[in-house]
């Protein structure tokens, strides 16, 4: 009985702080998180201190246990001291609401249930607790869940999870209901068993699950690496193609300057201007959309947009420093962006005016990336699933999933619209060290 009332305290603590952690994007790691070892000896060295002089449910505890879970989440926030207070409240706060709305259900449901809970049936005291620690991980993993934006191949393995559990729930309280009508004495072992069976099922149902995401990882880091090689290449294959253009151009100057010299040396100014303006068309069609800062922009706008000599295209807008963003991470952003809309404009047909519309924007500490092309018919109507940043089936490929990764590392937002015939997409990135 001790050594399981040692474990419950174990698991609180470690429940705890792994909930602050993931709300708040913390490592879990002990090699990049220095306070998460100490963090758990502490929690449970109390939850024990708890138990043996302060039993049940009470204000002084309750007033303890939450402030070493702010001290926790603040040690380990940086800067975003509200969000880490808002962890340490939502884990304490499911914890007594849980804690007390089971109690009230089972003795609801079972008589003299506090009498089994100290008498001889004390096996009804470890499926209480069994039950109760499943009901607290699934909710705080929901609870995350919406917090945080998630694939769907992770919302899937959550909603099974759920499921199981739930029914986890449903037998263990079937099987204390029975043992709460028959002689308790003669079934204990039983019960017993029955309860550490459900437990351990659990246990291994989100080891399973969790090595299952571990696998959809890596699947999803290799496509983005073959994306990134893909990616490299193609800015090599543009790079030999301008790099050949410069030299074409370089070649054909001499002799344009040729013609030029020729007609000054002939005093035919109106003849010069007239071959230079003959020769400007073919020179503004190399033309330079961007220039900025920025190399990585400036690259992918020039080598995408250039070459789309059907198309209106307008760029507008200072969206500012961007040093904090990888540049392998903007080139894949950006670029995915741009593709996306590249090959959207070409399913429209040549008799429908087409048009790429790129904004830069700071509002609020925020910088605003604006996408917009033309569209002949919606595109939200057959892929719903874009009208959330959630949203990243593999039926939309990985572009999606892509921008929709970097944007959640840099602590941002996307979101897809649609407009007077034309599909969008924004992208906000927060500037770095700005509190929630």
């Amino acid at each position: 009985m001790i050594f399981f009332e040692f474990a419950v305290s174990l698991f609180d603590a470690l429940i705890c702080v792994y909930f602050i952690s993931r709300f708040n994007g913390i490592a879990l790691s002990p090699k990049k998180n220095k306070f998460i070892l100490p963090s758990i000896a502490i929690i449970f060295a109390f939850s024990i201190i708890n138990d043996l002089f302060l039993e049940g449910f009470n204000v002084v505890g309750t007033i303890v246990f939450l402030s070493l879970y702010i001290g926790y989440a603040l040690l380990t926030s940086g800067k975003k001291y509200i969000r880490a207070i808002l962890g340490a409240c939502i884990f304490e706060i499911v914890f007594v609401i849980l804690s007390s709305l089971l109690y009230l259900i089972i003795t609801f449901i079972i008589k003299d249930y506090d009498a089994l809970l100290q008498g001889e049936g004390g096996v009804f005291r470890y499926a209480y607790v069994i039950i109760h620690k499943i009901v607290l991980f699934v909710v705080l993993k929901l609870i995350l869940m919406y917090f945080k934006s998630s694939e769907f191949i992770d919302i899937r393995h959550g909603v099974i999870a759920f499921l199981f559990s739930f029914a986890t729930i449903l037998g263990l309280g079937s099987t204390m209901y029975i043992a709460s009508i028959v002689d308790a004495g003669k079934i204990q072992v039983q019960t017993m068993i029955i309860a550490l069976a459900f437990a351990f099922a659990n246990v291994a149902l989100y080891v399973l699950i969790f090595q299952l995401q571990k696998y959809q990882q890596s699947k999803y880091q290799l496509k983005l690496l073959e994306e990134k090689i893909a990616f490299d290449e193609a800015r090599h294959n543009d790079a030999s193609a301008i790099w050949q253009s410069i030299r074409r151009v370089q070649h054909d100057m001499k002799q344009h300057m040729a013609v030029i010299s020729g007609y000054l040396d002939d005093q035919s100014i109106d003849g010069a201007k007239r071959y230079i303006n003959e020769l400007a068309p073919s020179v503004d069609s190399m033309g330079t959309l961007l220039s900025s800062d920025n190399r990585v922009l400036d690259y992918l706008i020039n080598s995408k947009l250039a070459p789309l000599s059907d198309t209106k295209i307008v760029i507008s807008g200072s969206i500012g420093n961007l040093s904090d963003i990888k540049e392998t991470d903007l080139a894949c952003l950006i670029g995915n962006i741009l593709d996306n809309a590249i090959s959207a404009l070409a399913e429209v047909g040549k008799t429908s005016e087409k048009r790429l519309e790129l904004l830069f924007m700071r509002q609020n500490s925020n910088r605003i990336i604006i996408c917009k092309n033309t569209i002949e018919r919606s595109v939200l109507k057959s892929n719903r699933e874009l009208e959330t940043t959630k949203a990243s089936s593999d039926a939309h490929g990985y572009g999606t999933k892509i921008i929709a990764k970097i944007v959640s590392d840099y602590n941002g937002m996307v979101d897809y619209f649609e407009e007077f015939n034309m599909f969008g997409v924004q992208v906000v990135l927060p500037e770095p060290n700005i509190n929630l």
